[in-house]
């Protein structure tokens, strides 16, 4: 059994990988590891490190925070669309947040920089 267990770790890394239509060898390439690490990810015998955890992240479009159980939705990807639909859609979410009376949030500033 691994180190560190996270519960669900392992069902949402084989879900993800079969969704986007990876096999454990693509993934394996693609995050610099052999495939029965993978396989040892998807079954819960090992645990990826945090490096690892945020190349899948980027790979399957997902926060680290649903990865690991802390969130409960992925991230919707606007590179999908044209820019005309990504300004629709943009244009939809300050309407619905403006109907709610949600501010923008400014950008974040490192307090050190």
């Amino acid at each position: 059994m691994a180190d560190t267990v996270i519960y669900g770790l392992s069902d949402k890394l084989k879900q993800l990988r079969i969704k986007h239509g990876f096999t454990q060898h693509e993934i394996a390439k693609r995050v610099n590891v052999d495939r029965q690490s993978v396989s040892r990810y998807e079954t819960g015998n090992l645990t990826p490190k945090i490096e690892t955890l945020i190349q899948l992240a980027i790979i399957y479009n997902v926060s680290l925070d649903y990865l690991v159980g802390i969130g409960k939705e992925s991230f919707l990807s606007l590179h999908e669309f044209t820019d005309e639909q990504q300004n629709f859609i943009l244009h939809m979410i300050e309407g619905i947040k403006a109907n709610f009376g949600i501010s923008p949030q400014p950008p974040y500033q490192d307090k050190n920089a």
